[in-house]
């Protein structure tokens, strides 16, 4: 259980910033400027968007992951006003209302918490990938309890990423984890665990246009599965083609689910292959990099990649957790 607990935590920080140098990018940028990214990089000049993050450095991504496992590692539960208290001391400490790297629904979210409006109202229209982006300790808590995880995921999306599409998507990526991380399960499982909780939070979220997630995740499954005797890069790149790789949570989303799918939950593939996509890079590798740690485990992933990752950003996630599962296991008696 810590072994995949682990594996979630330091894969979505891997994949966030391995990802980050080709943020934005179209495939044919990154080959042009990277050649094919198989390693940490610093961003090249023609990176606006994290140009000030060195190589192995996380961004919002990883750091909104974080301020969630501390309010269930605090609070023995998802408690939203002590979330939003969080994500107000980040918004302030890090000046990201100055930053290039959060998303419109965050920074519209963080706006209205240090203005004190009304966030709930304002997280309605929410519809990009920022809630799935940073639900993966949700679905570690309640690893084993489909059910509770998609509620918390609801609660935790409300706030910033209110829409029929921001709320399935968090619901999606929670249900996958909190099925991954219990074991003993297969890839399919785990993406028709992902289809249940976007159905469910589709009904929690405001309505907003968008395509359906559950539908757009099926798709994404099924194209995997059609295409499943070629190369995993001809994969992702039907997938990039089909529904595309944007900030947008009805393509970020499904397009993670499915090279978790096509990479049969292996860490190295599923991040490889997705922040070579481009993009969204960063936030479609932190996805893709919780789902694959999840199911995989820490033990699977290169200890070069971990140890890079702890010591740029001096952050012990093995402890982060070990006091997750604390939590979780302290509620449950």
């Amino acid at each position: 259980m810590l072994d995949k607990a682990y594996g979630s935590l330091i894969a979505t920080a891997i994949g966030d910033a391995m990802g980050m140098p080709a943020s934005f990018m179209s495939p044919t940028q990154i080959k042009r400027v990277y050649g094919k990214i198989t390693d940490f990089l610093p961003p090249d000049e023609a990176q606006t968007a994290h140009n000030a993050v060195e190589a192995g450095g996380i961004t919002d991504d990883t750091q909104e992951s974080l301020i969630i496992s501390s309010v269930l590692i605090e609070a023995g539960r998802f408690d939203t006003e002590l979330f939003v208290e969080k994500m107000r001391h980040w918004a302030n400490e890090y000046k990201m209302l100055d930053s290039t790297v959060i998303g419109p629904s965050t920074r519209k979210f963080l706006k209205v918490i240090l203005s004190g409006g009304d966030y709930l109202e304002a997280g309605k229209q929410g519809d990009t990938n920022g809630a799935a982006m940073r639900v993966a300790p949700i679905g570690i808590f309640n690893h084993g309890n489909m059910e509770k995880a998609i509620e918390d995921a609801v609660s935790s999306a409300l706030p910033s990423h209110g829409s029929r599409a921001g709320v399935a998507t968090a619901c999606a990526i929670a249900a996958a984890i909190a099925k991954s991380v219990e074991g003993k399960c297969s890839t399919r499982e785990v993406m028709e665990a992902a289809i249940y909780g976007a159905q469910v939070g589709e009904q929690r979220g405001f309505d907003q246009p968008a395509p359906s997630v559950a539908a757009r995740i099926r798709l994404a499954m099924e194209l995997v599965d059609r295409h499943r005797n070629k190369p995993i890069t001809e994969i992702c790149e039907n997938l990039y083609d089909y529904i595309g790789a944007g900030m947008k949570c009805y393509e970020s989303v499904p397009l993670s689910l499915g090279v978790f799918h096509a990479a049969s939950g292996d860490v190295t593939k599923g991040i490889l292959s997705v922040i070579n996509i481009g993009d969204d890079a960063d936030t479609n590798g932190a996805i893709v990099g919780a789902l694959c740690g999840a199911y995989s485990g820490a033990s699977t992933i290169n200890p070069d990649w971990i140890a890079k990752i702890e010591s740029t950003n001096a952050i012990n996630f093995k402890q982060i957790a070990k006091d997750l599962l604390g939590s979780a296991a302290d509620v449950k008696e």
